[in-house]
């Protein structure tokens, strides 16, 4: 019968234990926390029209995010997923509202969101790179946009950022008030002050 070497045995043995440590270590260097959304997040999109400027907002709406977050660090954003309610975007007036609304076809389609697909994080400068698929009327695009971001103490994430797009490039058409007199503009601006906190 072969006989093992005891010295093999004791050196696959501490090569075992030292694998199984290693693994731990890093799979608490990378480990990944589920975030959501906490008060104190609004999304706004202010535009113009030929009359003057106008903004809608919204403060209910659903994110969900794996982030890595040590030593009041953000380290890595695995992923992140956004769905805004058409609806629960209002402005000051109801026939702003119902213009908007329909201009962006909610009936049909109810919800805006944007799924990321690839994040940067610039620690040094606090910003995150994203780019991501935005789903708006319909249409899906591919988008790129920066944000600033903080750690607070609790280790809830605030990101900030604001992002310009054309609602032509969605197939919405602008909607227009008073028989066509007032007609907003193509481009509108996508202000996001989004809170997570695990």
């Amino acid at each position: 019968m072969k006989r093992f070497n005891p010295k093999f045995i004791k050196n696959a043995v501490l090569a075992t234990a030292v694998f199984f440590i290693a693994s731990g270590i890093n799979h608490k260097l990378n480990a990944q926390t589920a975030y959501g959304v906490a008060p104190g997040s609004q999304i706004t999109v202010t535009g113009t029209s030929n009359l003057h400027d106008w903004t809608m907002a919204a403060t209910s709406f659903a994110c969900d995010a794996n982030l890595n977050v040590a030593g009041g660090q953000l380290k890595d954003v695995r992923s992140l997923n956004f769905v805004l309610p058409v609806k629960n975007l209002k402005s000051k007036e109801d026939l702003m509202d119902t213009r908007a609304h329909k201009a962006l076809n909610a009936d049909t389609y109810d919800k805006i969101t944007f799924k990321v697909s690839d994040v940067t994080v610039v620690a040094a400068q606090k910003l995150v790179k994203v780019t991501g698929n935005l789903t708006l009327s319909g249409v899906t695009k591919a988008i790129s946009l920066q944000a600033n971001y903080t750690v607070a103490e609790d280790q809830s994430v605030l990101f900030k950022g604001s992002k310009s797009i054309k609602m032509s490039e969605f197939k919405i058409k602008p909607p227009t008030f008073m028989m066509g007199a007032l007609k907003v503009g193509d481009e509108v601006t996508i202000n996001m002050a989004l809170k997570l906190k695990k």
